[in-house]
């Protein structure tokens, strides 16, 4: 008490990890909620760039200047059909994971292409890699990859379950491309 600098300190973390907490909460929920009733989706039309660069700012200000976030995005409105709220959710899901596992100065790309009717969104980012033995496992419920007794990154392996749960309602894919120890890439599919 004698000290407000150390209290507000302290009042910081607390905070910080409540609002951790809260989220990891919610999503155990949220997919409890899934497992037992499925869920239902609010389709609606609206623009993926919209989203896409709505979620990379918010993760900009987040890591406050701490991540490089690059983006090259399909030129002008890119109209999807699908759940706003889960869609922003999956690109949470895999910018902040990509933020978190990419290193001490994460470099972030987001980009997306057309291929005939499908729209493809890239997620890469600089760590080391995921190794092809864990590649197959990162979509499985609870599943981290193992990061050398080093805990820096906390969770409950639930976001990529979640990402995948999301794009499988939507008939979606989701997939992590093959590469190791250059990073990694997650590749979103939608096809409306």
């Amino acid at each position: 008490m004698n000290e407000p600098s150390r209290l507000l300190t302290y009042g910081s973390i607390i905070k910080q990890e409540i609002g951790r907490l809260n989220d990891q909460v919610d999503k155990v929920l949220q997919i409890a909620r899934i497992e037992k009733n499925g869920f239902h989706l609010k389709k609606e039309k609206f623009d993926l760039n919209g989203v896409i660069i709505g979620v990379v700012e918010n993760c900009r200000a987040q890591y406050k200047g701490d991540a490089s976030i690059k983006t090259g995005l399909l030129a002008g409105t890119v109209d999807v059909i699908g759940d706003r709220l889960h869609v922003t959710n999956i690109f949470y899901n895999l910018l902040d994971n990509a933020i978190k596992y990419a290193g001490p100065a994460p470099e972030i790309e987001i980009h997306s292409q057309k291929d005939g009717e499908t729209i493809k969104v890239f997620i890469s980012d600089n760590g080391p890699g995921i190794s092809s033995e864990h590649q197959k496992k990162v979509f499985r419920k609870f599943y981290r990859v193992p990061t050398d007794n080093v805990h820096n990154v906390k969770g409950f392996g639930l976001g990529l379950f979640y990402v995948k749960s999301i794009c499988e309602a939507h008939h979606w894919k989701i997939s992590l491309l093959p590469k190791q120890g250059k990073g990694a890439t997650f590749m979103l599919e939608i096809n409306n």
